[in-house]
């Protein structure tokens, strides 16, 4: 089975520029729940299979694997800047530096940021004026808490972005038909004011089907960002190609999805 991943029109019009991706779960070595390319540094898969597959991705995308940086993600709405004197951190020490952020920054050629995904909505973004980019892993606390915004502020600060000038991706993730969640959920979001007619369908037992994906779009637009490309996908509903947490359990694998400047 090869190995298959996703990319966006409207950052693929940078292609000279940036290098990027949404993988998928296809190509791999790992067997069972994380079959076939598991991507995910922190899942249960077997260090081997792991570093295999993420050897694999980096051979299709002509990418050094070292240059590969991704942080322990804790559903956290933490930004880090990814910039030299982290990058020459010993092993060990920048593993611990990268520790409790889901959202990374860089500018630096060559260095491809990522974010693991199974069901959790991916974010990349370019800045094509000042050439830095993105990557946001945003879940339902991450959006809660506007992980977007935050990351938009931190590249406005760090590289003087204009948002009205990045370009967006939001790459596969849970669809609102099944993403489920309880009235817990539906009432943090209330409490800080998000429109929750839109955004949340009532059901039965204090149920309700969150859009996620429409809320972290609006999130983005709220911040002056225009040129999105928003992934049809819904990783639960399409198991051939995509790992899900709600539909697999917590021991999913992972996709990940990445972004760099390159050389």
């Amino acid at each position: 089975m090869s190995l298959k991943f996703i990319t966006f029109d409207n950052l693929n019009y940078y292609a000279n520029e940036i290098r990027h991706f949404s993988s998928t779960r296809t190509g791999g070595v790992s067997t069972g729940e994380f079959a076939s390319l598991n991507l995910g540094n922190y899942s249960d898969d077997s260090r081997e299979n792991i570093d295999h597959n993420r050897q694999l991705l980096c051979n299709e995308l002509n990418i050094p694997m070292q240059n590969l940086i991704g942080a322990h993600q804790t559903h956290s709405a933490k930004t880090i800047l990814i910039d030299n004197a982290l990058l020459a951190l010993p092993e060990s020490e920048r593993k611990a530096a990268l520790e409790g952020y889901d959202a990374l920054l860089c500018n630096i050629p060559g260095i491809y940021i990522t974010v693991a995904t199974a069901d959790c909505v991916p974010i990349l973004l370019y800045d094509p004026i000042h050439k830095a980019v993105a990557a946001i892993h945003s879940g339902w606390k991450g959006t809660l808490e506007n992980i977007t915004a935050n990351t938009i502020d931190r590249m406005r600060q760090a590289f003087r972005t204009d948002p009205s000038r990045l370009v967006a991706a939001i790459g596969p993730c849970i669809g609102s038909k099944v993403y489920e969640v309880g009235k817990d959920v539906y009432d943090q979001f209330k409490s800080k004011g998000f429109p929750v007619s839109n955004l949340f369908e009532s059901e039965e037992n204090d149920k309700f089907l969150f859009y996620i994906r429409m809320t972290v779009l609006g999130q983005l637009m709220g911040k002056g960002v225009n040129n999105i490309h928003s992934s049809p996908y819904c990783t639960y509903s399409n198991p051939e190609l995509f790992f899900s947490a709600r539909r697999q359990g917590i021991s999913s694998g992972r996709m990940l999805n990445g972004i760099g400047i390159i050389k």
